[in-house]
């Protein structure tokens, strides 16, 4: 066997590269011809002036980005000519850095691998040796790995442990470049017009949980994304890393409802994205629901219109985002529900819209408290028989950090009265009164008492 994946995303990347572009299904299949064969297949496009400029970000002074080279086509078939002959297959051991299966043959610099430092800075290395461990089989893998890059601004790589992702997305970039080949239009690493790294790899993650029928709930992937450049001074590298639940939520969106809800929330992502003028401008704004999927904050508000208070999606979709990506237990989220039907049901036999603007004025944890209070003693006075919580829903459910998370509390059960009451609300808007403060409703409550 030649290849198994590695775990290095340079080296995977292009071994996902070299089976896409023979068709082979997975590293176990490839030969020896396939590889001389893809290679044949390469060199005219990496010669090509758009691949070229991309390139010089991956493998400065190569024989393809070194302007002092002369035949680079022939020198280019040789270097890929002299590694497949060092080939060799996989052993149960080896100094090899990357796949650990086979021996090193040269050290290797970023001229040939991105981002390992050059031969000159001996502090990249290990012992102060002028290069990395890298085995020829690997080196050579990674020569593919441009083939699969997207283009964003720099350049954006892939890597995940799902096979299904990586199959897909390394299709997809194959295609273009057939595509390319087929038009003799030659653009260089895939490109579909986004310099936001972040929006860019929601797009990718969204557009092939879409467009192929997959179990994805279930593929449980982890997907790292890097955004780098390898250019002589000033190499650049971002990591962004999408949580396996984040990408479960995802892919439970992707139904036709559901998605449309979705999209919804996201376009409240973007700033002003009612001044977004026509076109794609969107695709380089910055999107805070991605931005706090990936660093693991709360996007509860941005399933709710406050203002015209209405909700996007509905408490199924609310409820698995939170179980989901924010871990949210089960009895905690039915008490929230339970709350929330009982404040809509007391809203609604009240008429009491004064009650509900208190409810979304609270500015801090003492007041959305009090509010409640108010509302428990109101029921009470009115005879009702059961109680909006007890004291266990309070200190365990509701307010279970205490002051620390109660504003997500109050997006939860603005959300579950909206969603049960928008359409009374609409047509009760003539019951608006006039806000008093809290001190004011405490006297009149302690006056009635």
């Amino acid at each position: 066997m030649l290849y198994q994946y590695t775990g290095n995303p340079f080296v995977d990347g292009g071994i996902w590269a070299i089976c896409e572009w023979a068709k082979k299904k997975n590293p176990k299949e490839l030969e020896i011809e396939d590889i001389k064969e893809s290679t044949s297949d390469i060199i005219p496009i990496y010669l090509t002036g758009a691949w070229g400029k991309n390139l010089f970000s991956v493998f400065p002074n190569n024989v393809v980005t070194n302007p002092s080279i002369k035949n680079k086509e022939s020198r280019l078939k040789q270097y890929f000519e002299d590694l497949i002959s060092q080939i060799e297959p996989l052993t149960d051991s080896g100094s090899c850095i990357s796949c650990g299966k086979r021996n090193v043959k040269d050290l290797r610099t970023k001229t040939e691998i991105p981002l390992i430092g050059s031969g000159s800075l001996i502090n990249f290395f290990p012992f102060g040796q002028q290069g990395g461990d890298y085995c020829p089989a690997c080196t050579l893998a990674v020569q593919f790995s441009p083939l699969i890059y997207y283009a964003c601004g720099k350049l954006l790589l892939i890597h995940s442990n799902s096979n299904k992702v990586m199959h897909y997305w390394a299709g997809k970039a194959i295609k273009d470049i057939k595509r390319q080949i087929s038009a003799n239009s030659y653009s260089g690493c895939f490109d579909e017009g986004y310099k936001n790294p972040i929006n860019a790899l929601f797009h990718i993650i969204e557009d092939i949980i879409i467009q192929y029928d997959e179990d994805w709930v279930e593929e449980n992937p982890s997907i790292n994304m890097y955004h780098f450049t390898n250019y002589n001074q000033g190499p650049d590298l971002d990591i962004y890393r999408v949580p396996t639940p984040v990408f479960r939520f995802l892919a439970c969106v992707k139904e036709p409802k559901s998605f449309t809800e979705w999209r919804k929330i996201v376009r409240r992502g973007y700033f002003n994205w009612d001044k977004i003028k026509e076109g794609e401008e969107y695709k380089n704004r910055g999107n805070s629901v991605y931005i706090n999927l990936l660093k693991g904050r709360s996007i509860v508000k941005y399933f709710i219109d406050n203002k015209n208070r209405q909700v996007y999606g509905d408490w199924k979709l609310l409820g698995f985002y939170l179980t989901e990506v924010r871990n949210m237990g089960g009895k905690r989220l039915d008490t929230l529900k339970r709350v929330g039907d009982s404040l809509s049901e007391y809203i609604k036999d009240t008429e009491n819209i004064k009650r509900l603007n208190q409810l979304e004025m609270a500015s801090n944890f003492a007041s959305f408290r009090n509010q409640l209070r108010f509302i428990e003693i109101d029921r009470i006075k009115r005879g009702y028989e059961d109680s909006l919580f007890s004291l266990d829903d309070f200190m365990e459910d509701l307010f279970p950090e205490g002051n620390l998370g109660w504003r997500e509390t109050q997006d939860l059960l603005l959300f579950r009265i909206y969603e049960n009451l928008h359409n009374w609300l609409v047509s009760k808007d003539d019951l608006k009164s006039k806000l008093v403060s809290d001190k004011e409703e405490e006297a009149e409550l302690l006056e009635e008492e």
